[in-house]
């Protein structure tokens, strides 16, 4: 079989080379069309809880943190390698210990049980690549605990003061602190922060002064908040949030129920995302792109959030999908809830048992785009031909 070292180069090869960067721009363009179709996408699923492991963080490497059993019955936060592959770190925790959020570094932020007669919950964050947890300070309650930490290693959450209430506020850690610093609230006894983007800019939700909560954005340095109102009803949280500022949460609607909401870049606006036909939505995790994931169920009861299914959008929040029409995870089982989001397309789940996923998308628009290349080569190299075939009949003609 001759190779491709071996082959005689051609004219019409020659001119084929020559159209090649005209071929590949068609067939990335292509691609892009395609690329903006949620319902179009596939993808590769990868079961995460071998070994008892509970999942609820994924980082832009495809690292995941949650919880799994150590050697002594005890949960510790984990880490594992990009795609989810292998075991790099476990905690080393006085108690049960929850990765909820992890960084670029692998950084894991979370919480940890240091007590049960009296409860006390505790923040903690580990070094990068999820070596040396250490213990975060709260305000004086018997509660605190880390949501979110940018690549920077500034860490948000929430935490119960000395008080005795049972209310939470907002809290903040900045980088190499365990100082806790509270942020401001609308006038409010209650807040929490969500999440934070690269930038330091903070969402969650903030008490009014009427007993209401809303959806609110904290500025740099905590220095600002920005009420982000709500979908006509009496209260929001804001759950996720982009780079450019994006956030994704819920909202109560005018007739009570909970609608998922994306709002435009700089948390301008405010616009539901529909329910696809159940009772509720909830947005809860949101990428560069404004693709959005999050669940939909029927009632705010255990049992009703737990037959509920995962969603997630196009671009923008556009062209909202059931989850479980696009993946099949085994017979009886559906995916009801969605725990991370980046902006390779992957995201982290977990079915109706609390199993969890890594879902991994299928490059199907770059598959189409080498298919056209293709047809496109094809289609030159038969010009190529006729054009040879009509100069040599010219010939003929002309001798």
């Amino acid at each position: 079989m001759p190779t491709l070292l071996s082959a005689r180069p051609s004219s019409a090869l020659s001119r084929l080379r020559r159209a090649l960067p005209l071929i590949t721009l068609l067939a990335l363009g292509a691609g892009l069309l395609c690329s903006g179709q949620a319902q179009a996408q596939s993808f590769q699923v990868q079961s995460l809880s071998q070994n008892g492991a509970f999942t609820y963080a994924l980082n832009a490497r495809g690292q995941v943190s949650g919880s799994l059993l150590d050697n002594n019955g005890i949960y510790q936060a984990f880490l594992t390698g990009p795609n989810g592959q292998s075991l790099v770190a476990m905690t080393q925790l006085p108690g049960d210990a929850t990765g909820n959020a992890i960084n670029f570094s692998g950084q894991i932020a979370g919480e940890v049980i240091t007590g049960m007669n009296p409860s006390r919950v505790e923040a903690f964050v580990t070094d990068a690549q999820g070596q040396n947890a250490r213990l975060l300070g709260g305000i004086g309650g018997n509660v605190t605990t880390a949501r979110g930490i940018n690549d920077s290693g500034t860490v948000i959450g929430m935490g119960r003061d000395g008080s005795g209430s049972t209310k939470f506020h907002a809290l903040r850690w900045q980088a190499n602190s365990t100082e806790a610093e509270r942020l401001l609230t609308l006038g409010g006894n209650t807040s929490s922060a969500q999440a934070i983007n690269g930038s330091g800019l903070i969402v969650g939700n903030s008490g009014l002064s009427d007993g209401s909560v809303h959806a609110v954005i904290w500025g740099l340095n905590g220095a600002t908040i920005t009420d982000l109102g709500t979908l006509g009803g009496f209260s929001s949280s804001a759950l996720a949030l982009n780079q450019i500022a994006q956030v994704a949460g819920t909202s109560r609607v005018a007739d009570g129920n909970l609608h998922a909401f994306i709002t435009g870049a700089g948390a301008q606006g405010m616009s539901d995302l529909g329910t696809l036909g159940w009772v509720h939505s909830q947005a809860s995790v949101i990428n560069n792109a404004g693709i959005v994931a999050g669940n939909l169920f029927n009632g705010t009861d255990g049992a009703s959030y737990i037959a509920g299914h995962a969603f997630i959008t196009g671009a923008n929040g556009q062209g909202m999908v059931d989850l479980n029409s696009l993946v099949s995870v085994g017979e009886g089982l559906y995916l009801n809830d969605v725990w991370g989001l980046n902006d390779a397309g992957q995201l982290l789940v977990s079915d109706q048992n609390g199993l969890g996923y890594l879902l991994t998308p299928v490059p199907e628009a770059a598959s189409s785009a080498m298919l056209l290349a293709g047809l496109l080569m094809l289609a030159l190299l038969a010009r190529q031909r006729r054009g040879d075939t009509r100069a040599r009949s010219l010939k003929l003609t002309q001798a």
